[in-house]
């Protein structure tokens, strides 16, 4: 073999390599795939009882916490104005609002629209709906919450 036919067939086998070790052809990186994916996803939806004191333009919260406890920070406070529902949402990383904190391990995650849009424990006027089998790992899809409590 000539010496440019040997250099082609190198430059041939290591740009295949590249590409390989970029996952150009990983399976999971396919269309369809479904990728992990450190979230914590669902759908908000008001009960009928509370449907008339959410208002017209409600501001609603979804709150991820590491802590049961209202009076603790929480890791994740995500507003959305003017929510229609039911309300699909889905909690990452980028929504985290506490500076040093991690969106790992187990979350309680709650749902609420405040009249102020405050954040803490409920106050008069509050509507709050928390998740039923709090904590949950992050990572979990389909945590869906009632907005059902009236304060």
């Amino acid at each position: 073999m000539r010496i440019s036919t040997i250099a082609k067939w190198i430059g041939a086998l290591a740009c295949a390599a590249a590409l390989a070790g970029c996952g150009g052809d990983k399976k999971e990186n396919q269309p369809g795939t479904p990728v992990s994916e450190a979230a914590i996803a669902g759908t908000i939806s008001l009960d009928a009882a509370v449907k008339d004191k959410a208002g017209k333009t409600p501001l609603l919260m979804i709150i991820a916490s590491s802590s049961s406890d209202p009076k603790q920070p929480a890791v994740i406070v995500k507003r959305v104005a003017e929510a229609s529902f039911p309300y699909s949402y889905k909690l990452t990383a980028e929504d985290i609002t506490l500076v040093g904190t991690n969106f790992a391990g187990k979350m309680y995650v709650s749902a609420r629209i405040d009249p102020a849009g405050m954040v803490g424990p409920p106050q008069p006027g509050a509507l709050e709906g928390v998740y039923a089998k709090n904590p949950v790992p992050v990572g979990s899809a389909n945590i869906d919450i009632v907005i059902n409590k009236a304060y």
